[in-house]
């Protein structure tokens, strides 16, 4: 494990084996109701993929919002991850039914919260803009922010308006504050990929070997069908972080050539996808993140990807290097097996209480 340097900026919390306290709720307690929605995405048109540039979203509205017609929310961004839809907060998760607990027992305020869908035939966008995969980034910050503030009753305005995200939504969720500074004010990255290219998301793990040698479509579904889901996973991070618009049939430009069998970087090429990636980005995006309300990363140490508890606590020391307050949650959960807790118990508090109008 990283060594995390004694003047770090950063409230380190640990919190290991803590136990699952919930909150009951009344049978009669009011419950908050979900819509399904469809949100133009004029920023995805003419993508290379064809994702749709119509895209479904859900949104949860609190238990006053249909009692009390001139009352107007907060907001919180959901972002989902690779191969995943806003299904995964509803039915894995079940979001709603940790928002009505948490309104009900005054831990934070009613709020509602939008879960749009951020998936295409690789897996997702990664919540980027890319000319391959589509502008990700300004689908988030402009179609989706602008349609919900103009169909919903939302405090607009970045003071009221945060961000969460897990996996690939969590690198989105860190991307979107750094890339487009003033649209949120408050974020948390719980388990984010693709901070630095650590460990299985470097070029030595074969997936990107396989990824690299797949030259047609019925190639790319033979993965799916054996559910080989990891190089349709490098695809997708190769068409955001590396497009090449003028490479059919998939769009991307690996950084490295494949040599009797063997894989030989092409340095200027490997150098750009690096400098891609967040972990090189800190210096750049220090102000943005440093005019945030509230930064939180958490992780799990048993996660399966190995480079996401690596890249969060090197992201964190890059942080602290630029002197970046934010928390650092680590827990004993893999990748999946805490999200709804640690969503219940800490991170929908926390970045509720930072909510709200400057004092």
């Amino acid at each position: 494990m990283l060594k995390l340097p004694a003047r770090l900026v950063v409230q380190f919390l640990i919190f290991l084996a803590i136990p699952n306290f919930l909150f009951a709720q009344s049978a009669d307690a009011p419950s908050g109701r979900v819509v399904e929605i469809e949100v133009p995405a004029p920023a995805l048109t003419g993508n290379l993929l064809e994702t749709p540039d119509t895209q479904k979203a859900a949104v949860y509205l609190p238990p006053s919002y249909d009692t009390e017609p001139d009352r107007r929310y907060p907001t919180v961004f959901l972002l989902h991850g690779i191969f995943d839809n806003y299904n995964v907060w509803l039915q894995n998760v079940d979001v709603p039914a940790i928002l009505n607990r948490l309104s009900q027992s005054g831990d934070v305020p009613e709020l509602i919260v939008v879960m749009p869908n951020g998936g295409n035939k690789y897996g997702g966008g990664f919540y980027r803009n890319s000319p391959v995969s589509g502008r990700w980034a300004d689908y988030i910050v402009d179609d989706l922010v602008g349609f919900i503030d103009n169909r919903f009753r939302t405090l607009a305005g970045s003071d009221n308006r945060a961000l969460i995200g897990h996996s690939m939504g969590g690198y989105g969720a860190l991307n979107l504050v750094m890339t487009r500074p003033g649209i949120f004010s408050v974020a948390w990255a719980l388990s984010p990929c693709c901070l630095a290219a650590n460990d299985d998301l470097s070029i030595g793990n074969d997936a990107w070997k396989r990824a690299a040698q797949i030259t047609t479509t019925d190639n790319l579904q033979n993965f799916f069908e054996t559910r080989d889901f990891y190089p349709i996973a490098v695809l997708g991070v190769v068409a955001a972080f590396s497009p090449a618009p003028d490479n059919p049939p998939f769009y991307g430009h690996f950084p490295f050539d494949i040599v009797r069998g063997e894989i030989v970087l092409d340095d200027p090429a490997y150098d750009r996808y690096l400098d891609a990636l967040p972990i090189r980005q800190v210096r750049e995006a220090r102000e943005a993140l440093r005019n945030l309300r509230g930064l939180g990363l958490g992780v799990g140490l048993g996660d399966q990807f190995l480079h996401i508890p690596t890249g969060t606590l090197e992201f964190s020391q890059r942080l602290g290097a630029e002197r970046i307050p934010h928390l650092l949650d680590i827990h004993a959960g893999d990748h999946r097996q805490l999200v709804g807790e640690r969503l219940e118990q800490m991170i929908l508090p926390w970045v509720t209480d930072r909510l709200g109008p400057r004092e």
